[in-house]
């Protein structure tokens, strides 16, 4: 799904979008699993912590997607693909954090708005505007 995507670009993206994401993945049983989580950027990867439902999914199936939802009025909505690249071991609380290696990005605009802009924007031309 996603294009390709300069680690900058996205760097860019994440700090526009904010630091709060809808987190997919996919469990054992195949189903998808749903969070929210706080983004970090950490060098070249994006680091999150999860419960022990999602280091679960994350430890049997490590790709992954991140949501964005548009900040403001935007039109765009921020999705980025990735792979747990290293998954800590739980804390006291039971929560690990988790290194993302982010494969790409794309910006998908949402459904039901006047014809006119186009479907899906890459990163590159979002950080231009």
């Amino acid at each position: 799904m996603a294009h390709a995507a300069a680690f900058d670009d996205v760097r860019r993206a994440v700090a526009d979008f904010g630091p709060r994401a809808t987190v997919i993945t996919v469990a054992e049983s195949l189903r998808p699993h749903v969070v929210t989580a706080v983004v970090g950027v950490d060098g070249e990867s994006l680091l999150i912590d999860v419960g022990a439902g999602t280091r679960a999914t994350l430890v049997s199936h490590p790709d992954l997607a991140l949501v964005w939802t548009p900040p403001g009025d935007g039109e765009y909505q921020l999705i980025l693909d990735g792979t747990a690249e290293h998954i800590g071991e739980p804390d006291g609380r039971g929560v690990s954090t988790v290194r993302i290696a982010v494969a790409g990005g794309i910006l998908h605009r949402l459904a039901g708005l006047p014809d006119g802009a186009p479907t899906c924007r890459s990163l590159r031309e979002f950080a231009a505007s």
